[in-house]
């Protein structure tokens, strides 16, 4: 009936005379399959039939409720969450969720209530059967039913491919008093790149679990996912924790550093972070361990997002992605669109999807409005082996070729051809 509606008021849309015309496209998109063949994986946490969401309540979240008091200010625009404006609202949210939590137990036993959302976004995660899905949407005060999503993560001369060098030179910024979260598999405070020499906490930090904290990462916390066990509760795991370190050099890595060098790629000095005297917060979400790598869902990172903001940082990065779902279904959208009310910076990738879904691909939460959301960049520096025919006349094309080992094994330093 759903098409039927929407192929009605296109052809009552189209001028007499007029017909529908299929665009042909002709470029490399259409050689990318849209069905590949494989298993399906159910998740564990779904085998006995219960499912996480995230229910949204009546209340505008804080940062919302407060952005048309931001916006009338002069000067500074971030939300002051310790304020007692502040304080007295979440003290209103927080009343409204206990009340909404004890009436939806009531109406649904089964039904178990998670974290608790009041920064940016006003809701609860629940998890219950999904047979009972049908009964949740029906109570009056539930305003929304968001999925939850399944996120991958998605990234020596980063600075002057971006123009920050220059930027630097003319200003003198070098992200000097700034705070950003890096929302993702953790950062490993020990490496040499993020140093706290020279650094001092500021003032109400450290946060977080302080084991994992220097006056160069000053927060550390873990959100542990379904199924994460214990490692998933460490704000690090320096096994597995890799990406959120490289993130974390990328913005923000100590200028001057010296890499040592490794198997593959020679000793290398002078490497910075594109802001190498800001602070980093280390949010810890992806930390349930899969086939594929550690993912993160939607309720984790919702959650690590309102921290963020509720610890002062003033830029986010979360450097993964999912799958771009129906805007008013994603409950990042809105955890965005609140950051960036609250005055805190959001900051996403793109994603890495070109190759499997064609053109203009970005995955959510890069697809929300008010995220800056970045694309992969590259110039003809490459930070990793490279292949060359050294023999006398060869062309200069074949030289400084960037090559990868297959299956993430180490490239070999050279090669022997016998006859």
């Amino acid at each position: 009936m759903g098409l039927l509606v929407v192929a009605a008021a296109l052809s009552a849309a189209i001028p007499a005379g007029a017909v529908l015309v299929p665009i042909h496209r002709t470029f490399g998109d259409l050689t990318l399959p849209r069905v590949r063949k494989g298993t399906l994986t159910i998740p564990r946490n779904q085998a006995s039939g219960r499912v996480r969401v995230i229910v949204g309540l009546p209340l505008p979240a804080l940062a919302s409720s407060q952005s048309r008091v931001l916006s009338a200010q002069a000067g500074s625009r971030k939300l002051d969450v310790a304020s007692a404006a502040s304080r007295s609202y979440l003290a209103r949210v927080a009343a409204a969720q206990r009340v909404a939590a004890a009436r939806l137990v009531r109406a649904i036993p089964q039904a178990r209530i998670g974290r608790h959302y009041q920064v940016v976004l006003d809701g609860f995660v629940v998890s219950l059967p999904v047979t009972k899905l049908p009964a949740l949407a029906r109570l009056r005060f539930v305003q929304k039913i968001y999925p939850s999503v399944r996120y991958h993560l998605a990234t020596d001369s980063s600075p002057s491919v971006i123009g920050a060098t220059e930027l630097q030179t003319l200003t003198g910024a070098k992200g000097d008093g700034i705070k950003i979260a890096i929302v993702d598999d953790g950062v490993d405070s020990t490496n040499p790149f993020l140093s706290p020499a020279g650094y001092s906490y500021p003032p109400g930090f450290p946060k977080g679990g302080r084991k994992w904290t220097t006056p160069k990462v000053i927060v550390a916390r873990a959100f542990p996912g379904p199924n994460s066990g214990r490692p998933g509760r460490l704000p690090i795991d320096r096994a597995d924790s890799f990406h959120a370190t490289h993130v974390a050099g990328i913005a923000a890595g100590d200028s001057g550093t010296c890499s040592p060098g490794g198997r593959d790629h020679p000793p290398t000095c002078g490497l910075s972070g594109v802001a190498p005297r800001a602070w980093i917060g280390n949010y810890r979400v992806f930390n349930v361990p899969t086939p594929i790598g550690d993912i993160a869902n939607t309720p984790e990172i919702a959650a690590a997002f309102e921290f963020a903001v509720r610890d002062g940082m003033d830029v986010i990065n979360f450097s993964g992605g999912g799958a771009e779902t129906e805007p008013t279904n994603d409950a990042m959208i809105e955890v965005i669109r609140n950051v960036a009310a609250a005055g805190v910076v959001p900051v996403i990738s793109a994603g890495n999807d070109r190759d499997r879904f064609g053109m203009g691909s970005v995955g959510s939460p890069g697809s929300a409005p008010e995220a800056i959301t970045v694309a992969a960049v590259s110039n003809t520096h490459v930070f990793s082996p490279t292949l060359s025919v050294s023999r006398s006349g060869a062309p200069a094309e074949l030289r400084n070729i960037a090559i990868a080992g297959a299956g993430g094994t180490a490239f070999p330093s050279g090669f022997a051809f016998t006859a």
